[in-house]
């Protein structure tokens, strides 16, 4: 997950962990978990976060893409 990229972004925008955890509306500790990669995430979660580090969601998805469908069979996008 983009764990180094969103935290990169955050300091960059000089916010805290709580203030983003905040602007999630979820707890710090929580969020702490997805900057060090803990936390699995959903899309719509990672797309709340890129718009409130005001970038791309494709700025935080990596290259290659795993998607699990329905019976958790990855399938790889590129």
């Amino acid at each position: 997950m983009p764990g180094k990229l969103i935290r990169k972004r955050r300091e960059q925008l000089s916010l805290s962990q709580q203030e983003m955890a905040e602007r999630l509306n979820m707890s710090q500790s929580t969020y702490s978990r997805i900057e060090q990669k803990d936390e699995d995430i959903t899309i719509r979660q990672l797309k709340t976060i890129a718009e409130v580090l005001e970038i791309q969601l494709a700025d935080l998805l990596p290259d290659e893409l795993i998607i699990y469908n329905h019976d958790q069979k990855p399938v790889t996008q590129h």
